[in-house]
Parts: C-alpha cells; structure tokens; sequence
C-alpha cells in the first residue's frame, strides 16, 4: 500500500512539473508575434484616374482609388500578363508590363500605366 502512495505522488509530481513546463512552452511561442510580410503594390494613371494596386495573396488584387473605394479581386484566366475580377465580374483589373487596363463599377475600360 505504502508503494501504491508512493508511486501516485511521484506519478502527481512528474505530471504536473511536466505540465507547467508545457504551458511555459506554449505561451512562449504564442507570445511571439510573426514578422510583417510586405505587400507589393502599384500605382497606375488611368485616363486621369490614379488607382494603387496591391498583391495581398498570389491569387488576389487590392485596387484602392483616389476617392477611397477599395475593390478586392480575385486571379482570372488571362492569356498572358496577369487579370483579377471582383467576384460579381464588375471590376476588372488587367496588367502587362507597364501597361494595364482598369474597368471600374461604372462598366468605362481605362487604359493605365504604371508610375
């Protein structure tokens, strides 16, 4: 019996030394915030529209306008260069090089370059 005792309060001890040592691990790898990752992003003249273009995910588009409006798209078949649309197809975003065109809600294609 007396082992029995024994053998539970050395078996209690180790879990709960083996159980604090985790929790300090945990908390000191979610303590750690994860670096910032650089957004790659581009400015266009369209017309006398200017639009900034950012890349927030390989498949996805961030079109900010002058006026404040931000459209996310997403990555669509194109031919060559690169083409995003919003997900109801109003929005259009297509590049090649320095050169783009830019359809926005009001339907009017903008060609653009890249400053």
């Amino acid at each position: 019996m007396k082992l029995l005792k024994k053998s539970m309060l050395v078996l209690s001890v180790m879990t709960l030394i083996g159980g604090m040592s985790f929790a300090a691990t945990a908390k000191r790898r979610t303590g750690k915030k994860p670096a910032a990752r650089r957004v790659a992003s581009e400015s266009y003249t369209c017309s006398s529209e200017r639009i900034t273009v950012s890349y927030p995910a390989t498949n996805a588009a961030r079109v900010v306008t002058k006026a404040g409006n931000v459209y996310n798209l997403k990555v669509a078949v194109s031919a060559s260069g690169a083409r995003y649309v919003s997900k109801n197809g109003n929005i259009e975003f297509f590049k090649g090089g320095k050169d783009a065109i830019y359809r926005g809600p009001n339907g009017i294609e903008k060609s653009c370059r890249r400053r």
